[in-house]
């Protein structure tokens, strides 16, 4: 089943919409938990905010029309999801340190061990910069892994396609500081 035809079955009501809703959370309910436990959400809350992403998809799934695909139509979801709970939730709750460790090993720059190579610095750095910049890091993957398209960054991101255009250099740019340590892989 495709994303398509699980929203179309998730319109359709019934057992159809217990498949639909089936299908895009076993896709998308361990991607959406990672984003926000990568934006410092307590894993219970994460949780429950997958859930309250997959009730915002089954209740507006009539109202989507189609101006992006659905991937970023829920991405946006999220998003909105993620931006309610730090409305909320103030003062900022802390990350306790099973959440902390993993965030401060992926910012150290462990040393060049043998047999390590290009693709191992290269992961090593953007997990420290999705570490640092989250949303920056989500964005980069969502273009460069799924192809989104500029409009579909513009629908998560709430921005004009032109903004987001610059928002994705200006993400671009930051990135390219933490890959410059793997430069010297492509000089061996």
């Amino acid at each position: 089943m495709t994303d398509d035809e699980a929203l179309e079955n998730i319109r359709r009501g019934g057992k159809y919409r217990e498949a639909g809703v089936a299908h895009l959370y076993r896709g998308y309910a361990p991607r959406f938990f990672a984003y926000f436990v990568r934006h410092r959400v307590p894993r219970e809350r994460a949780e429950d905010l997958v859930q309250d992403v997959f009730v915002s998809i089954v209740r507006h799934a009539d109202g989507f029309r189609g101006e992006t695909r659905i991937d970023a139509w829920m991405w946006a979801i999220a998003r909105n999801a993620l931006t309610d709970h730090f409305r909320r939730a103030r003062p900022e709750e802390p990350l306790d340190e099973e959440e902390l460790l993993p965030l401060l090993d992926a910012q150290a720059d462990p040393p060049r061990e043998a047999g390590s190579g290009l693709e191992d610095c290269v992961r090593r750095a953007f997990a420290a910069f999705a570490a640092r910049y989250p949303e920056r890091a989500e964005i980069l993957a969502r273009v460069a892994f799924d192809g989104w398209s500029i409009a579909e960054v513009a629908a998560m991101l709430r921005r004009t396609p032109g903004a987001s255009r610059e928002y994705l250099s200006q993400c671009r740019k930051k990135l390219r500081e933490f890959l410059e340590p793997c430069r010297e892989y492509l000089r061996d």
